[in-house]
């Protein structure tokens, strides 16, 4: 098929490092024949609603890779589709993750405050906060640029970090019982978040037979790079594509 496949992972917004100003001039430099955007493939939106939307909502952030795509189309043509999970917008809302999400935060918060609690558990809690501090994952202060965000050094972080939050959690509600009201949804979230990836790569695959000779682009956020790209690497010469990840 002799295409080409870009994957560049996002901050999804404006950071201290990452700027979207940035992510469009790597735009004009690749110049793509399609870009795969990072919504659900069953979207029922036109994409550039979709995208107009998106980059009205991460207005504040500079909003993000959707405005960032939309101003390439300004002066460039390029086809613009979805390659994320089917159902993922409804799956969101139906589970309620983000909600259950804070909940527990808010349930960690309490506990971690009280003299009496496990020590183990403390020590392992801590351990989680600092990792994040120290590779500077932060949704808005992240200090790393585009070119940082998208090195092989961010993605082992991002995996290692993935693999603490898995062992961390597992030993937190052995060890909590407190948390036992909170352990079934964590578990399903991370799962969810695991099929994820594999539908993407599926579906950026499914994209590669259907062009010959094209330059595709694919945008993610930056904590699903590292399975994008495991997972593309291993198909690259047995479906013909040249697979760049590195600014």
């Amino acid at each position: 098929m002799n295409n080409i496949i870009y994957v560049i992972g996002t901050c999804h917004g404006d950071t201290i490092g990452f700027k979207v100003e940035d992510l469009y001039k790597h735009l004009c430099e690749i110049k793509p024949d399609v870009i795969l955007d990072e919504s659900p493939i069953d979207n029922k939106w036109g994409m550039l609603d979709w995208l107009r939307a998106c980059a009205s909502h991460y207005k504040k952030r500079g909003g993000g890779e959707a405005a960032a795509i939309l101003n390439y189309l300004e002066d460039h043509q390029a086809e613009v589709l979805p390659y994320d999970i089917n159902g993922r917008n409804d799956y969101f809302i139906r589970m309620k993750f983000f909600e259950k999400e804070q909940a527990f935060n808010r349930a960690c918060s309490r506990y971690f405050k009280e003299a009496a609690s496990e020590p183990t558990a403390v020590y392992l809690y801590k351990l989680l906060g600092k990792t994040a501090k120290q590779f500077t994952f932060h949704e808005t202060k992240d200090r790393r640029t585009i070119c940082e965000i998208n090195s092989p050094l961010c993605d082992v972080q991002v995996e290692t970090y993935v693999s603490l939050i898995r062992q961390v959690h597992k030993a937190l509600f052995a060890l909590v019982p407190e948390f036992s009201s909170y352990e079934k949804d964590f578990w399903k979230m991370l799962s969810f978040h695991t099929r994820r990836d594999k539908a993407m790569i599926s579906n950026i695959l499914g994209y590669n037979r259907q062009y010959e000779n094209k330059t595709l682009l694919v945008l993610c956020g930056y904590f699903h790079r590292y399975a994008i790209i495991k997972g593309l690497a291993t198909r690259q010469e047995i479906e013909g594509f040249q697979l760049i990840t590195e600014l």
